[in-house]
This record gives structure tokens, sequence and C-alpha cells, in this order.
């Protein structure tokens, strides 16, 4: 009987070790077999965000201290991206360097001045994407969407 069992056991770890191994299948869909994968929170430039559990990092829009010289000042860049199948969230923050910002330089385009959890800043839209921008610090941030609703979750 032990024989028999031992035998089930290691066909069983077999065969899990060659469906993990296949790339074509991502263990992580198992989540909507099981229900929703769990919410995780991300850390950018010491700034932590919450991502829904549905959403995947999409690597084409990560940066990480990426610097650019502006004729003025300097700023370092990161940036993290997520999708799912039917929307995005893209979260950059601009790192100015020791330079404290106020919430009212950097209404670079005419915003709205929006209360999203708490935090003073403008919302923007252009039309496919809502962008709401707020300052931190020496830092802008910057939620990207194009589902304006996402935006306070991803605060939280």
């Amino acid at each position: 009987m032990n024989k028999k069992i031992l035998f089930g056991l290691s066909v069983a770890l077999v065969a899990l070790f060659a469906i993990g191994t296949v790339s074509a299948f991502d263990l992580s869909d198992l989540g909507s077999i099981f229900g929703t994968p769990p919410d995780q929170n991300v850390t950018i430039d010491g700034e932590t965000f919450h991502i829904p559990g549905t959403f995947k990092e999409n690597q084409n829009v990560s940066k990480n201290g990426t610097v650019k010289d502006y004729y003025l000042f300097k700023s370092t860049e990161y940036a993290k991206g997520y999708t799912n199948k039917t929307n995005f969230i893209n979260i950059l923050i601009f790192d100015y360097n020791g330079t404290e910002l106020d919430v009212n330089l950097i209404n670079y385009n005419n915003g709205t001045p929006k209360n999203i959890s708490g935090v003073k800043g403008f919302m923007y839209h252009d039309g496919t994407a809502y962008t709401y921008s707020y300052a931190k610090g020496n830092k802008v941030i910057s939620i990207q969407t194009d589902k304006e609703s996402l935006i306070a979750p991803v605060m939280a």
C-alpha cells in the first residue's frame, strides 16, 4: 500500500513539474480558477502603491532611476506599469533631488484640482487616459489609467 501512495505522489510531482516548465502555461493564471489573486503592494522610489491582484506588471513601462537633465534642474525618473485584460495602470515618479515642490507648481497642463485619498493634486484627461499628479516632498507622482476609478485604490 505504501508503494502505491509513493508512486502516486511521484507521478503527481512529475506532472506538476512538467506543467510548470511549459512556458505557455502561467501558474499565476490559476487565480481565476480559485478566485481573484491577492492584491499587491508595490514600492517605487520609497513610495508604496496598492495594485489590484488581477493586474500583472508590464515590463515595457519600467524605468528605474533614469536621470534626465533639464535646463535648470535634474530629475530622476521611476516608473512601473501594470495591465489586466481590459485596463492599465502606470505609476511615474519624478524625483527632483532636494527641490521642495508645491502642488500648485505641478499644474503644467491646466488640470482640474482634485483631492483623492486626502491628497491634493490635479486630474488630467486626454480622451484616452486619466492622469492624477501630486507633489510629495521633492517628488511629482503621477498615476495614469484608462479608468478614473482605479486611481484612489492605487493610492490607498
